[in-house]
Formats: structure tokens, sequence, C-alpha cells
């Protein structure tokens, strides 16, 4: 606020008046309106050439996990439950009712199935194709192409679910 003693008037907003601080604020606005539309357009260009260089390489591309680490994909059901006679299915799936909340609850998941996608070279008894338990507290997800694969070490993978196992590590 200034004060103009000569004329005896205050000021507001260093003499300016609304409408002029109005138009101001609508020019400013404007100009970051277009710079953030520029930008978007900047970024969703730069993202689509990236998309397609990554489509081109896409059918030469492959994706391998370092040291004794195994990549997997985690089955959402555990494929290899008890069926019986009309297709009742006898496993428990871990829900209960809670008596805290009074709800519906599910047990975290201790022992998950997924099927085995690649190996590290150095992973030594785990195959690519290989059905395993494992520990899903020890994954990590890949954020490759969407495909919901998960990263693990060999040390986490509880049992192979193969044919000639025992064969492949030569037991009896």
């Amino acid at each position: 606020m200034t004060l103009d003693r000569s004329a005896g008037k205050f000021y507001m907003n260093n003499g300016k008046f609304n409408e002029d601080l109005l138009l101001e604020n609508q020019i400013e606005k404007t100009k970051q309106k277009k710079f953030e539309e520029e930008a978007s357009k900047l970024y969703l260009d730069s993202a689509t050439k990236k998309q397609e260089e990554i489509n081109k390489r896409l059918q030469t591309l492959e994706i391998l996990p370092l040291g004794n680490k195994v990549m997997l994909s985690m089955y959402p059901e555990n494929p290899y439950r008890q069926i019986v006679e009309g297709k009742i299915i006898i496993d428990y799936n871990g829900s209960f009712l809670n008596p805290d909340s009074g709800e519906q609850d599910k047990m975290k998941q201790l022992v998950a199935c997924g099927q085995v996608i690649e190996v590290g070279p150095e992973t030594k008894w785990i195959k690519p194709g290989d059905d395993v338990y494992f520990d899903p507290r020890t994954c990590y997800p890949v954020p490759f192409m969407s495909l919901g694969y998960l990263l693990t070490h060999e040390g986490a993978i509880h049992c192979v679910l193969n044919e000639n196992l025992k064969e492949r590590f030569k037991t009896k």
C-alpha cells in the first residue's frame, strides 16, 4: 500500500486497479497453462519415441537375472490344489473371520506357487519352465513390459515341481 500525501489518497497494489491485477493474473495463468501443455507434449513425444524404439527391439530383447537370481511368474492361485469328485476344492484358501474387525480377512501367504521364466548364470538347481513353491516375502517386482514378473534368489525356493527331477539332481 502506498500513500500519496499530495492527493490525500491511498493506493493499494502499488497504484494498480483491481481490473489491471485481474488481467495480469489471467495473462500469467494463460502463460502457465501454455507452458504446461508444451511440457506435456514434449514429454509425451519423448515417451512415444522411446516406446517405438523398444517395440523395434522387442523381438531380440532379452531379460536375464544376474547371479543366482530367479525370475518368476506367480500363479494367481496354486494350480496344484487337491480336487475331489464333483469339482470340489478341498484346500484351505486362508480366509477367516477376523475377531477384531468382525470382517472376513485373509492370512498372509507364506508360500506361493509360480513358474520360472529365467535364471541367472550362477543358479545351480532351478531351470526355466520349472514350477516352484517359493517365499513371496523375498521377491521384488520386475517392471518389464507390465508382465508381473518377480525376482528372487535360488535359496528362497522351497520345492521344484517338474518331471525327471531325481534324474536331473542325480538322487535316488
